[in-house]
């Protein structure tokens, strides 16, 4: 990601725009006054985003074609060429640099581009083709340039100093997905933005009234927005809970029920709705389980993911995807990974919830996860506790400088922000360590936030789930859900009582558990059952009124218990879709990748 912003004044008919990378706010004002002093015309009325590669080159058309960088594919420019243009009075100008390379061996150059307008320079990149391994994309401010102007693109195989040199053949230099954009037309369409924050607890959350500050960027959403009191995922672990997300169904209905498994394609997904009503539909994700390697890319137009980002590379990827298309409707989705282990905040956000450790415990996983309650004290446990809370406030930082992006746009006023969590996490609250394994509170309790437009500032106290979230997006859009989806729209009113149910695989003995829970005023079960007979093995039962924490197996009269026995494993067999499954083999790099992370070998 790079931005650029400033002023260069260039004689006679071209003084009146602005283009390179110098500051700021004070010389757009001058610029400003200066193009009025010049009495420069007013340039054409927008007509929305001008697409370059679409547009009537100056001479002969140079070559375009689909080019695949990293994993994604986007049209691209593959040589120079120039266009004749009107510009808007506040132009942005949005377009990803990239470069690959097939051949053996190293490449001897660099890969230089560079913008101009009338033969000025408004932007120059060197590429180093040995280290590019995703597109670079730029956004350039032009605050105001001339009403109708030559806008040029150029792209050449230098040495570092410049100099030309040969391009390989196996080389490929691409300039991708031009775009001149009118800063005015950002936030007449209206977006949405869904942000799953993996492993996210509940209780650490100040709006649900965590007293340590974690999350004062979600604490403000909330403020204006919906707060679901009593929000569950539908299982413990990323890939069914984002799947369910996605397609308002259970998990044993879209197929993502164990790492080796997909999503099945038998229900449609939000992005695929919204492509289809013409939406914009973008992702960056973080973890394998939310890839194209699971099917979650199933609708969007592009997906960008890298294993185990930081929050800061998100954000970024973020504002860029604001940039290139927040001036149509929009949906993008966000996934931060930072609070999953392994825990490791930035040293200068760990100091707000530790000042010191004596001990020797680290963040690494490893480092804890075959540790007893009765091998941990009270330090090594508020040690964890802070390096956990340090990665959410870093995420909340990074999350909050996206929402200032999303102000400086003009966008938050027409845009819905949906902010939640996959599942919680687990710190001996009953004996294990992270999550996956059990179904208790503090893994299926998860932050639900609902902010923007017509959204009036409430509590939601009536149980809800992970389904309801895209049929209330499709709600909020006036966009009809599909027949398949199980949830409800949040922004009317909610049934009371409603019964929530979730499962997961992801066992220690290959058994299934199952929750049934009917709020946090009355009953749960969760049961562990044989996955084939649905035989129970063993149950737990809590009255979640006296007994939040779930300490005390109190089982209710045997009637009452067959009968929500019986509507436990009804859900988890009437959820089973009869779609084929679909395999997921993993590459021996993905398996290293997630035995690192403590998915494999444990």
């Amino acid at each position: 990601m790079r931005r650029l912003s400033g002023r260069v004044d260039i004689p006679t008919k071209t003084s009146c725009y602005i283009g390179a990378a110098l500051s700021a706010r004070k010389l757009l004002w001058t610029a400003l006054l200066a193009a009025g002093s010049l009495g420069c015309p007013a340039p054409a009325p927008p007509e929305g985003p001008l697409a370059l590669l679409a547009q009537k080159p100056d001479g002969a058309r140079a070559e375009v074609d689909v080019v695949t960088i990293g994993d994604e594919a986007r049209d691209a420019l593959l040589a120079t060429q120039s266009w004749t243009v009107s510009f808007p009075r506040r132009s942005i100008l949005t377009f990803g640099v990239g470069a690959r390379f097939g051949g053996p061996g190293e490449t001897p150059g660099w890969g230089r581009f560079v913008v101009a307008i009338d033969g000025l320079q408004i932007f120059s990149e060197m590429l180093n083709p040995r280290v590019a391994h995703d597109w670079k994309d730029v956004t350039v401010e032009l605050d105001a340039p001339p009403p109708r102007g030559v806008l040029s693109i150029s792209i050449r195989f230098t040495d570092k100093d410049g100099r030309d040199l040969p391009q390989p053949k196996e080389l490929r230099l691409a300039v991708s997905e031009p775009v001149l954009h009118d800063r005015a037309a950002y936030g007449r369409a209206r977006g949405v933005i869904l942000i799953s924050v993996d492993t996210l607890r509940r209780d650490h959350v100040g709006a649900y009234g965590y007293l340590k500050p974690t999350t004062p960027t979600l604490d403000g959403l909330a403020r204006n927005g919906l707060l679901a009191d009593d929000a569950v995922s539908v299982s413990s672990w990323t890939l069914p809970s984002h799947l369910s997300m996605m397609t308002s169904v259970l998990p044993g209905a879209h197929g993502g029920t164990d790492m080796k498994l997909g999503f099945n394609r038998s229900v449609p997904t939000l992005a695929e709705i919204l492509k289809a009503q013409g939406y914009a539909t973008h992702a960056v994700t973080s973890h394998l389980y939310v890839s194209k390697t699971y099917g979650l890319d199933v609708g969007f137009d592009s997906m960008n993911f890298r294993q185990d980002r930081q929050a800061e590379n998100v954000a970024n990827h973020a504002m860029d995807l604001i940039d290139r298309f927040g001036d149509r409707p929009f949906f993008i989705f966000l996934h931060f990974y930072d609070p999953h282990w392994h825990y490791a905040p930035p040293p200068d956000v760990l100091k707000l919830f530790e000042r010191s450790y004596p001990g020797k415990l680290t963040g690494n996983l490893k480092d804890f996860q075959n540790l007893r309650p009765d091998q941990v004290s009270a330090s090594d446990l508020d040690h964890l506790l802070a390096l956990y809370d340090g990665e959410i406030r870093y995420t909340d930082n990074e999350i909050g400088r996206f929402v200032t992006h999303l102000t400086e746009r003009g966008l938050l006023g027409r845009t819905l922000m949906v902010v939640t969590s996959d599942h919680g996490e687990e710190f001996l609250e009953h004996g294990s360590w992270e999550h996956q394994k059990t179904l208790y509170e503090e893994v299926i309790r998860v932050p639900l936030i609902v902010a923007g437009p017509g959204v009036s500032s409430r509590h939601e106290t009536q149980p809800v789930n992970l389904l309801d979230l895209a049929p209330t997006i499709l709600d909020f859009l006036s966009v009809k859900p599909a027949p398949s989806m199980n949830g409800l729209s949040l922004l009317r009113p909610v049934p009371v009582h409603r019964q929530m149910y979730g499962e997961t695989d992801h066992t220690l003995d290959g058994s299934r558990l199952s929750f049934l829970r009917n709020g946090t005023e009355s009953w749960k079960t969760i049961l562990r059952t044989d996955p084939l007979s649905q035989t129970v093995r063993a149950s737990e039962w809590f009255d979640l009124a006296l007994d939040p924490a779930e300490t005390i197996n109190r089982p209710p009269q045997e009637s009452l218990r067959l009968s929500i026995e019986a509507r436990t494993r009804d859900a988890a067999l009437k959820s089973r879709s009869r779609s084929a499954k679909t395999p997921v083999e993993l590459s021996s790099e993905q398996k290293e990748k997630l035995r690192a992370l403590g998915y494999i070998g444990r």
